[in-house]
């Protein structure tokens, strides 16, 4: 069985084109962070393993359409 990164395209980040990591939150939300500037998602919570990959999936497209938060003044 393929792991959930496998299955999840991640892009640069939309902010300073960093890598960007999907990342699990204690079991039960997903949310995307960059390693370089530190901006994330919104985390996308699942309850069940059936939408796991659901979860997934929808962290991974705000992501990648640029939807992020970030620390910076003004942001």
């Amino acid at each position: 069985m393929n792991s959930i990164d496998d299955l999840v395209e991640i892009y640069e980040c939309p902010l300073c084109g960093g890598a960007g990591i999907l990342e699990e939150d204690c079991g039960s939300s997903y949310y995307v962070t960059c390693l370089e500037c530190g901006c994330h998602s919104v985390n996308i919570d699942f309850k069940s393993d059936d939408d796991r990959l659901d979860a997934a999936k929808r962290t991974a497209d705000l992501w990648n359409c640029g939807k992020v938060i970030s620390m910076s003044p003004g942001e």
